[in-house]
């Protein structure tokens, strides 16, 4: 089995560092991007199975780098935002993420958050999968 592949979009580079760090420290080969522009052309040359979106982002918010995202990478997307109101959660899961963590956040939260993802895939239709016998 191959390594996994992550890509960052954050444009803040002391957060890009850290979530570099974090994601390889779990073992994704991660690439990064610090615009939405960048970013959705990282994605698309090489769709990554993790993708971290900022939500702002100096171009283009991170709503519409994850609707654009969505016509071609299959793999989990998390956005990650200062802004913690549910209708901010809501657009980001409406816009084809899969999570939405709130910044601040601890490296430690984000790696749960990322485990329990991975081992609890949803469906396309949004519910968890049948449980296996």
């Amino acid at each position: 089995m191959g390594t996994s592949t992550a890509t960052v979009i954050e444009d803040d580079d002391d957060i890009r560092r850290l979530l570099e760090v974090v994601l390889s420290q779990e073992g994704y080969a991660v690439t990064t991007a610090a615009s939405g522009t960048d970013g959705i052309a990282s994605l698309i040359a090489e769709p990554p199975d993790l993708a971290l979106v900022d939500v702002g982002l100096p171009d283009m918010d991170g709503y519409e780098v994850v609707r654009r995202a969505r016509t071609t990478v299959i793999g989990l997307i998390v956005m990650l935002s200062a802004r913690s109101q549910a209708e901010d959660a809501r657009l980001g899961l409406e816009a084809g993420a899969d999570a939405y963590l709130t910044k601040p956040f601890r490296p430690r939260q984000l790696r749960q958050e990322l485990r329990n993802l991975v081992s609890n895939p949803l469906t396309d239709d949004g519910s968890a999968p049948p449980a296996s016998d």
